[in-house]
């Protein structure tokens, strides 16, 4: 089932899969049984992987890097996964789209990206509401 959802997903561009992806998660944690399915076989919830660091708790010590959600639109999902912690990434005073596409790109071979998306974001009050 990967590898035909990978072949599947590499058809179209990487940053489009991206958008894409996220909505259909946010799409499926607001279905009451698939959001319980995700959690169920995501998180993975152990006292000894619990942390407070500097007065701040985190329910494991895996987070997931900045840039990833630079508008703050998916925290419940990427929690949903399991990451003890999300990091938003640069949000800047105003909006601004970032690099002209493409910006994003795939290395299948090294099984990695490159990411060029520069500070693509909408700007501090939209980040805030």
């Amino acid at each position: 089932m990967y590898q035909f959802l990978r072949s599947l997903l590499f058809a179209f561009p990487p940053e489009d899969v991206h958008y894409f992806s996220m909505k259909m998660l946010k799409t499926g944690c607001n279905i009451g049984f698939i959001d319980k399915w995700i959690k169920s076989s995501f998180q993975y919830q152990k006292t000894n992987l619990q942390k407070n660091v500097f007065g701040l708790n985190f329910k494991n010590p895996v987070g997931l890097g900045a840039g990833f959600d630079k508008n703050a639109l998916y925290l419940n999902e990427l929690a949903a996964l399991g990451f003890g912690f999300v990091e938003i990434g640069t949000v800047t005073p105003k909006a601004q789209q970032g690099n002209e596409p493409p910006r994003l790109f795939r290395l299948p071979k090294e099984k990695a990206l490159i990411n060029r998306m520069g500070f693509n974001n909408d700007g501090a009050e939209a980040v805030k509401a």
